[in-house]
């Protein structure tokens, strides 16, 4: 009698079962249910109103009290929304805990913010008259006399140099503290309003002296003071400070959806939870989007055929001092010490940095080989993007992807903010970027957006388009070039040969992957991603300014502008001075980094380029970069200015050329193994 009840029974679970099923929403009206109802926007406005390590100005940097807090807090959220292996990761950073910051002249007192990875001062501040030295060149110091035990007034001028640069000169010069503020090179940084404080890593040493910034209209103010008399200031910074080697660490949390496949490899999504002032826009409205893609994807029942993984990285703003690559510390920790194992399981990376919208197009900087994925869906999704979209290749290294990039990740990088590069807006990395600023409806449309790509890249086959990265790397290999700069004849024909080779099989692969068995689809991945780690790591370099280039790029650069500089000293007397030797100076001038050297003092800037190397003990992620050889012609630029120059500056010239060159042929060598190997991968996959 008792099997009789067991009909019924299942029915009603059955009916039931189905009724569930019925009232689960599709994931795109559970983000508009969500958006609606205001989950996203209370998780930035809770992560906008934490406490923050300064009362008034916020500040959560990496490892502080108030950015481990935003961990649990995310932490949290991925619990209680039901996402599996939510744990967090220690990452070593050195903790800045920013207290305040002013400048006092007279009965004034000036609020001021500073940069991470600036030393504190004592806590009765610095004393010394005020020296206002302009945009901080060697030759604006050295016009504005003697700053021995002083303090300086510098305009920033962010688009020539870095922070670090005026510090270190500043120090040199024997100066006790710098006043950063805003002057006629400084825009558009920091630019919103005449009173708005900025923020930024600072790339700095921990030796340098200490550095605040005060607003626009406070510096004019200082300015005009100065002008009319001898000004004295009391300059105060008051942080503690615990760096990773004496136990300094933040968190890096993870959260997972399982897939129904179980292979190791999953779909990431990723954003920063670490932020200069409060910071609504950067970084806490992508943290905010990516909880309620979890949590929509969650209610619409949504079971990915592989795990699809939520990163929320500290120490993207900064993570160390004593190192020029300061930033995205948590994401290049995670995949070259953590987890480099990732390499060849992510299918792909989908990170966000920096929501306001308000007009703003959506921004998608990525690699060529997912460029193509990009255009064709945002073509699609013309919805979705009311203002309209991008795609910027390559990738650039001011945001977490980067690193992943390097490491073999594919990656894609969204933004939606004002600015060419989505980045550089008045509003960045001040006071004043707050919740009012992003357009909720339009984020909504964008998470509809990228869960779109996250589709496309969990099911089937990879999306990536090897062709559209072969004829991309095709057109930086001009053998004439390569030849002309000294290079290996023997050696550019075979680069070229395998640059052929690999476009042919790219090509072959596009025509036949519409044909590969379902029952192939996996391994065919397996080997796909095999050859995405292989590029990634092979071809993703840096030039001189931190822009990704092939690794030939820059050396063939640094090469070619000296033969043309010693060219033109051949074509001129030895010690003579004519067009010739402007010309010689003019090309020097492009030569790596030179820029910067121009800007410097000759010491202040050798020490730079110490930091520059491969070998330096926090290289960070720029030693994925394939580094140059930063060379140093300042010497030589310096006796040709003078005139005094021999035949012995022509023989230093060549002598770096030739070093080059030996650095430009073991480059072409190993990109033409890369090449080989993955032309044949990728030509076996059927």
């Amino acid at each position: 009698m008792r099997r009789l009840y067991l009909i019924p029974l299942c029915l009603v679970l059955v009916l039931v079962f189905a009724a569930s099923a019925q009232a689960r929403p599709t994931f795109n009206k559970a983000i508009d249910r969500l958006f609606a109802s205001g989950y996203p926007q209370a998780i930035d406005t809770h992560l906008y109103r934490m406490p923050g390590t300064n009362a008034a100005l916020g500040f959560r940097w990496a490892g502080t009290k108030p950015d481990n807090q935003s961990a649990f807090y995310i932490a949290r959220k991925m619990r209680r929304m039901g996402l599996k292996n939510v744990h967090l990761d220690k990452v070593p950073v050195d903790v800045f805990d920013f207290k305040s910051a002013s400048v006092t002249v007279g009965g004034r007192k000036m609020v001021a913010s500073t940069f991470a990875g600036i030393r504190p001062t004592a806590a009765s501040g610095l004393d010394g008259q005020v020296v206002y030295v302009h945009d901080g060149t060697a030759a604006d110091f050295t016009a504005a006399g003697n700053v021995t035990g002083k303090l300086v007034v510098v305009d920033s001028d962010f688009q020539d140099w870095w922070l670090n640069f005026p510090g270190a000169e500043a120090t040199a010069r024997g100066a006790i503290g710098v006043i950063m503020t805003s002057g006629p090179h400084s825009a558009p940084w920091y630019e919103v309003s005449p009173t708005a404080l900025g923020s930024n890593d600072a790339e700095y040493t921990y030796s340098s002296v200490p550095m605040v910034y005060i607003s626009k209209q406070a510096g004019a103010w200082l300015k005009k003071r100065i002008a009319a008399g001898t000004v004295r200031a009391n300059m105060k910074l008051i942080e503690t400070v615990r760096l990773a080697k004496d136990g300094g660490f933040g968190y890096n949390v993870f959260g997972d959806l399982p897939g129904t496949v179980e292979d190791g490899t999953f779909v990431l999504f990723g954003s920063h939870h670490d932020v200069h002032f409060r910071a609504a826009t950067d970084d806490s409205a992508s943290v905010a989007a990516n909880l309620a893609i979890a949590k929509a994807m969650k209610m619409s029942g949504y079971r990915p055929a592989h795990t699809v993984r939520f990163m929320f990285t500290t120490g993207e703003e900064f993570g160390y001092t004593d190192t020029w690559w300061d930033w995205s510390i948590g994401a290049w920790y995670c995949i070259t010490t953590q987890h480099p194992e990732w390499a060849g399981q992510v299918r792909g990376l989908l990170n966000s940095d920096y929501f306001s919208g308000k007009g703003s197009k959506l921004k998608m900087g990525t690699e060529a080989e997912l460029a193509p994925l990009l255009k064709s869906t945002a073509a699609k999704s013309k919805k979705w993007l009311p203002y309209g979209s991008a795609v910027v290749t390559p990738i650039t290294t001011w945001q977490d992807g980067w690193t992943f990039t390097a490491a073999g990740v594919p990656s894609v990088v969204f933004a939606a903010t004002k600015g060419s590069v989505g980045y550089i807006d008045p509003i960045y990395h001040t006071d004043y970027m707050k919740p009012g600023l992003i357009e909720w409806p339009y984020l909504a449309r964008i998470s509809k957006f990228m869960d779109t790509i996250q589709k496309r890249m969990n099911t089937g086959l990879a999306p990536y388009d090897f062709k559209a990265r072969a004829d991309d790397l095709a057109a930086t290999v001009v053998p004439a070039d390569l030849k002309a700069a000294g290079a290996n004849a023997g050696k550019v024909d075979a680069l070229q040969a395998a640059v052929t080779g690999f476009q042919t099989a790219a090509a072959s692969f596009n025509a036949r992957k519409g044909a590969i068995p379902a029952a192939n689809v996996a391994a065919v991945n397996t080997g796909l991603r095999a050859v995405e780690k292989a590029i990634g790591t092979g071809f993703t370099a840096l030039d001189a300014y931190d822009s990704q280039v092939y690794p030939h790029q820059q050396v063939l650069s640094d090469i070619q502008y000296l033969q043309k500089a010693v060219a033109d000293l051949e074509a001129t007397t030895a010690g003579a001075k004519d067009a010739h030797t402007k010309d010689a100076l003019d090309q020097l001038s492009n030569v790596a980094l030179t820029w910067y050297g121009l800007w410097l003092s000759p010491d202040v800037y050798a020490a730079e380029l110490a930091r520059r190397t491969p070998t330096y003990y926090r290289a960070d992620w720029g030693a994925q970069g394939h580094l140059i050889d930063y060379l140093n012609v300042i010497p030589e630029m310096t006796d040709i200015a003078s005139g005094d120059w021999k035949h012995s500056t022509i023989a230093h010239l060549d002598q770096m050329v030739t070093s080059d060159t030996h650095d430009l042929d073991t480059r072409i060598t190993d990109m033409t193994t890369v090449l080989v190997d993955v032309t044949a991968q990728l030509s076996a996959l059927h």
